[in-house]
């Protein structure tokens, strides 16, 4: 099987969306690479910092769960919300500029810091557009057996945006002056809004008579998710109670570990060291979407996941222990990897589990475990302990280090829940490619 050989996706498409992946990587790594670094020294504290996330990955999973995931199902239009969010979010970003800037202009450095958290979770109401309408187009323009190669392969491909955001955001950061003159975020909002032109123009104008983009199904409303089959419905949720203690431990740390970096009495990297290290996730990014996307292809979802569960622990477990700054990259090696396991492997076992009139909600709710773990548990668990163990006497890094050790125990307890849902799913059959059968099979015996 070649590289770009799908059966539905067209060439144009791909291209499509692996240049929106770029620029999704490179927009991502630019800003959230240095910015807990500069909240950091605007005054606020490990926890305040770590509202970054919460604020914003509320608002989009919220949004996503209550309402984009519904209007999704009722409008069939994956590509107009991929498109319509980009160019959303990205004005978004340059008022939110202009808002932090009036209150550092005034010697009001904290109230500018939570001006930037405010904003980002404002944004984040339409940015969750593009966040459920990406994984519903995914799964629209890919059969079942090619979604996990899709995830690797638009891994390779955005890692290359995200080394090259990482490397300009390190140049532009220079101690926080590409935040306070805005650089940064104004480059993101470009990116944003150029982001939303080409997913439109790729795949929407190709896409015309297809269903997607239609809105055919709209009339007939959505069914109510108490439809689905119980055998279906109790399997997802055990599917998702897993996902959200794997992902709230290892994304627990994510905002941490670079004011880890940073601290002086971790390893007092500076902004070029900081960006390799997120450099050397995203290579590993790359190798792992490799590898997914060819030779553990048609590997089975479930030992595909476990194996990238256990990559995460094995890397925050080396990052409490590793010595020097350059051990210590092997741990982004192992966090950047596991990433697009975990990432590609989950995805195509909802992709599996979803039926198409429930896909745009059943999104909604998984992309929720990975939206809210970057922040809620760093701000009610990882942040609250570093802070702590800090005022107990401890280093900055050895608070830190404690905060490692909370987010091991709760990926532990999820891989506990993930082998349970997979003895559960193996049993009742929501392995097998078609979820038809499932549904059939609950609705006789139901009778």
């Amino acid at each position: 099987m070649s590289f770009l050989h799908y059966s539905r996706l067209k060439g144009r498409e791909f291209t499509g969306l692996s240049t929106f992946q770029v620029l999704s990587y490179f927009r991502r790594s630019i800003v959230y690479t240095f910015l807990s670094i500069y909240l950091r020294s605007l005054g606020l504290s490990t926890t305040e910092v770590t509202l970054m996330a919460t604020v914003g990955m509320i608002a989009n999973a919220g949004t996503q769960s209550l309402l984009w995931g519904n209007a999704l199902d009722r409008y069939r239009r994956p590509t107009e919300f991929v498109a319509l969010g980009e160019f959303l979010a990205g004005f978004g970003h340059i008022f939110m500029v202009f808002g932090y800037q009036f209150f550092l202009v005034s010697s009001q450095p904290i109230s500018a810091g939570y001006i930037i958290i405010i904003s980002l979770g404002i944004i984040e109401v339409f940015w969750s557009m593009s966040n459920v309408g990406w994984s519903a187009l995914l799964s629209e323009l890919t059969d079942l057996d090619e979604r996990k190669r899709i995830m690797g392969q638009l891994s390779i491909i955005g890692g290359f945006g995200g080394i090259g955001g990482a490397y300009l955001g390190g140049f532009l950061f220079d101690n926080g002056v590409g935040f306070a003159n805005g650089s940064i975020f104004f480059i993101a909002a470009v990116v944003m809004i150029l982001s939303s032109f080409i997913v439109y123009y790729s795949i929407r104008m190709g896409r015309e008579s297809d269903s997607i983009g239609t809105g055919e199904s709209g009339s007939n409303g959505n069914k109510p998710l108490s439809d689905l089959p119980s055998v279906l419905r109790r399997g997802y949720l055990l599917f998702i109670a897993a996902l959200v203690l794997i992902n709230f431990g290892r994304n627990s740390i994510a905002i941490i570990s670079s004011l880890f970096l940073a601290d002086p009495t971790g390893f007092g990297a500076d902004g070029e060291q900081i960006a390799l290290y997120s450099n050397i996730g995203s290579i590993a990014s790359m190798l792992a979407g490799l590898i997914v996307g060819s030779i553990i292809a048609k590997a089975e979802d479930n030992k595909v996941m476990a194996f990238g569960v256990t990559l995460s622990m094995l890397a925050i477990t080396w990052l409490i222990f590793a010595p020097t700054f350059i051990l210590v990259l092997i741990s982004s090696f192992l966090i950047g990897s596991s990433h697009v396991v975990i990432e590609s492997s989950s995805y195509s076992i909802v992709a599996r589990m979803a039926p198409e009139e429930y896909r745009g909600r059943l999104f909604a709710y998984y992309n929720a475990t990975f939206f809210l773990s970057w922040g809620i548990a760093a701000t009610l668990i990882a942040g609250p302990i570093a802070d702590i163990l800090i005022s107990q006497g401890f280093s900055n890094a050895d608070g830190y280090r404690g905060s490692f050790v909370a987010a091991i125990a709760l990926i532990i307890l999820g891989f506990i829940v993930l082998a349970r849902s997979y003895l559960y799913s193996k049993k009742n059959g929501l392995l097998n490619d078609a979820t038809d059968d499932i549904v059939l099979i609950d609705e006789v015996g139901n009778e």
